[in-house]
């Protein structure tokens, strides 16, 4: 059985109700009972550890594939809207937001950065590049188009995030790494938690972005 899990925020932690399908809400989907198509393993996996890890250690006895999607409330449809984790697929090229990382980085000017989809009202994708700029150096245009032709030369023309924009400061969780999720979810009006978020106050300069209203 297919079902959609939907996320709300209470107190600051994630809930999810695997029992009911939510109906025109997007949510995540996962599979709650086997299907004769569900795959039984991994190549080379011999124990089945890496399949067990990663489809289901989300939800412990659920099957996730990391996909969002919706039941329209009308024809009862199926709508794949994105994915639940950091990868991104803009203009059909998918990608880790590491392979950006490492190619902006290496610019004298930059800090740090953030790489994350929005999607838009048609479920169109297009990447957002956050950027931290060092002391002493300006954010302009200039700066955009430097960090475009980088990528475009190291990486590839897909790869080239649609809109760059100066951020003060970049959200990391407890263990040291990005949190392209948290801001993902931000900036696409999603449910989060805070809870691993190691500087929660950064947050709030992802919030209400007018650059990023009406896609």
């Amino acid at each position: 059985m297919l079902i959609l899990i939907i996320k709300f925020t209470q107190r600051n932690r994630i809930r999810f109700d695997v029992s009911h399908p939510v109906i025109g809400e997007a949510g995540e989907i996962v599979i709650s009972k086997p299907l004769p198509n569900l795959p039984l393993g991994l190549w080379n996996d011999n124990d089945g550890s890496v399949y067990r890890e990663k489809y289901f250690s989300k939800y412990p006895g659920v099957f996730a594939m990391g996909d969002y999607g919706m039941i329209h409330p009308v024809t009862k449809n199926w709508i794949i809207c994105c994915r639940s984790d950091e990868a991104l697929n803009p203009k059909g090229c998918r990608f880790g937001p590491s392979e950006i990382y490492n190619v902006v980085e290496i610019l004298p000017e930059i800090q740090d950065c953030l790489c994350v989809p929005q999607y838009g009202k048609d479920t169109d994708e297009r990447a957002v590049l956050f950027l931290k700029v060092r002391d002493g150096y300006s954010y302009n245009q200039d700066l955009i188009s430097r960090v475009k032709k980088t990528i475009e030369k190291d990486c590839s023309y897909q790869h080239v995030p649609e809109v760059v924009l100066e951020v003060k400061d970049i959200p990391y969780n407890l263990s040291g790494k990005r949190t392209e999720s948290v801001v993902k979810k931000i900036i696409n009006k999603l449910p989060y938690s805070v809870d691993t978020i190691r500087n929660p106050e950064v947050l709030q300069y992802y919030w209400n972005i007018p650059e990023l209203q009406g896609f």
